[in-house]
C-alpha cells in the first residue's frame, strides 16, 4: 500500500512539493489509475519534475508504461531506479534509463 499526508501513497515531499512525486508500496496494475493521475498532476507544473522510486517495493508493466509515456515529456527526472526495475527495462528492451 501506499501512503503520503492524505493517505494515498503518493508523498509529494514533507514540503508538498508538486514538482517531486514519490510513491511508496507497489505499482502495479492495481495502483495504476491512482499513479496516472499523480503523473499528471506532477507534469501539469512547468519546468523540471522528479519521480522518487526508491520508496517502491514492486513495479509491473502497466507502472513501466506510464512511467515511459510520462518521460516522453522530456523535463522528468528519475531517481531511485532499483535494480530489479532498470533489468525489468532490459529484458523488455529499453537500454535507456527511465531518466532523462
Amino acid at each position: 500500500m501506499m501512503a503520503d499526508s492524505s493517505a494515498t501513497g503518493f508523498s509529494k515531499g514533507e514540503s508538498q512539493n508538486l514538482r517531486h512525486l514519490a510513491p511508496t508500496g507497489d505499482l502495479t496494475i492495481f495502483e495504476a489509475v491512482e499513479f496516472k493521475t499523480s503523473l499528471v498532476n506532477l507534469l501539469a507544473n512547468d519546468g523540471l519534475v522528479s519521480l522518487d522510486l526508491s520508496g517502491v517495493a514492486r513495479v509491473d508493466t502497466a507502472a513501466i508504461q506510464l512511467m515511459l509515456a510520462a518521460r516522453k515529456q522530456g523535463r522528468m527526472v528519475v531517481t531511485g531506479i532499483s535494480e530489479e526495475l532498470q533489468t525489468k527495462l532490459n529484458q523488455l528492451g529499453f537500454a535507456d534509463s527511465l531518466s532523462e
